[in-house]
């Protein structure tokens, strides 16, 4: 190598190091260092997903994964079920109302922790727990507190005198299950909506806001005028992912309720575990989840559009 550098005039350390050279190079360092990302999306999205589209249009169970194929037999037989209606129905309900309350509940709480008391640290640590704790121990908490002999949301409705004796069976009763899953969830999100929006306020100049109080603008106007379009854009992209984890999550009503009673609490997360998992149809549960997908993506789709549209002013 020495003796080949010599006689091509190349210095030694650059003739010994073509393959750094080679690397070094900007097109070739940048597909290098994007590579295990697109790995991992292969590996943990797209095969995952392709596998989905596969089982969805065959007849794949757990003891045969292979299956035949079937085209959109799973998916007819999905439309024609009427307790895959109420699962699509639930979840539609679930979303929009646990969205309304968590925007409503975490708007006044941030609103409420913006403000200057003592112990606003505290307070503004403590209302993380919610969402930092793991769901399954959240949930599993709610339900000793639903539980319909020991519900000691109950036993103070009833203490102070906000209930008639012995309360409602909050787990038990179609109505009582729905609203049961739907507090479960803004108790868990509502953290993550309050710690949005009070991120937003405090990136707002203050002196925006004093020459707001100064022009004579009352609350509602600096909120609607000066601080929800300086926010938006961080407002619209934590909604969006508030919408896609309540629209795609089973967890809770897995273990509030398992679907029940009598299947009418299912959504779609649920009963597509409940059939592809459980009762072992990996094809059905398949061709469900993946009714998921496209309302989530126009979902998003929507939520950009508004938001590039309040951006270029259109």
């Amino acid at each position: 190598m020495a003796e080949l550098a010599q006689e091509l005039r190349i210095p030694v350390a650059q003739a010994r190091r073509p393959f750094r050279r080679h690397f070094e190079r900007e097109g070739v360092l940048g597909y290098l260092l994007i590579t295990p990302a697109v790995l991992y999306i292969l590996a943990l999205v797209a095969y995952p997903f392709l596998l989905a589209l596969w089982f969805s249009v065959s007849d794949a169970t757990v003891g045969k994964p292979r299956g035949d194929f079937i085209g959109l037999g799973n998916f007819q037989w999905a439309i024609q079920t009427d307790l895959f209606k109420e699962a699509l129905r639930n979840t539609f309900l679930l979303t929009i109302l646990g969205e309304l309350l968590k925007a409503l509940l975490g708007t006044i709480l941030a609103l409420l922790l913006a403000r200057e008391f003592r112990g606003r640290r505290f307070a503004r640590a403590l209302i993380i727990i919610p969402w930092s704790i793991p769901i399954a121990i959240g949930s599993i908490a709610w339900k000793w507190m639903f539980d319909s002999t020991y519900s000691v949301v109950n036993w103070a409705g009833v203490h102070w005198h906000l209930m008639a004796d012995p309360g409602p069976n909050w787990l038990g009763e179609v109505n009582w299950a729905l609203a049961s899953i739907t507090i479960v969830n803004v108790w868990r999100g509502m953290p993550f909506t309050a710690i949005i929006v009070l991120a937003g306020l405090t990136s707002i100049p203050q002196e925006i806001i004093d020459a707001a109080k100064v022009d004579g603008a009352n609350f509602w106007r600096r909120w609607n005028d000066v601080m929800v379009p300086i926010m938006a854009p961080v407002l619209f992209i934590a909604m969006l992912f508030s919408v896609v984890f309540t629209f795609t999550d089973m967890t809770v009503v897995w273990l509030l309720t398992r679907g029940g009673p009598g299947n009418h609490t299912q959504v779609l997360a649920s009963l597509a575990f409940q059939l592809g998992i459980i009762s072992t149809a990996l094809g059905r549960g398949a061709a469900i989840s993946l009714f998921l997908f496209p309302v989530l993506l126009a979902a998003a789709l929507w939520f950009l559009n508004v938001l590039k549209k309040r951006e270029l002013g259109i």
